[in-house]
């Protein structure tokens, strides 16, 4: 009568040993598809480190923009007030 047992709990072992270690793969399976896309997100997403680049070129391009359109301005204003001073009122 106790190797009748003793079988049922070899069996009853063997199948929770069975579920965990089909378990084990399916978690890091979960956590490496997971992590894969947070990086994705994090490289290619709205918020991403290229968008971040792309910005800082256009920051950039946009200072230098400013620093032609400001000398533009006070060049255009000497030439505003010259003209202003020639003519008489």
């Amino acid at each position: 009568m106790s190797s009748i047992t003793y079988n049922l709990l070899e069996e009853d072992l063997s199948k929770e040993k069975g579920s965990s270690s089909f378990m084990l793969p399916l978690f890091i399976a979960l956590g490496v598809v997971m992590a894969a896309l947070f990086i994705g997100e994090m490289l290619f997403g709205k918020n991403s480190l290229e968008v971040y680049l792309a910005l800082q070129k256009d920051d950039v391009t946009l200072d230098k923009k400013i620093y032609q359109l400001q000398n533009q301005n006070a060049a255009l204003q000497k030439k505003y007030f010259e003209l202003k001073n020639i003519m008489p009122e």
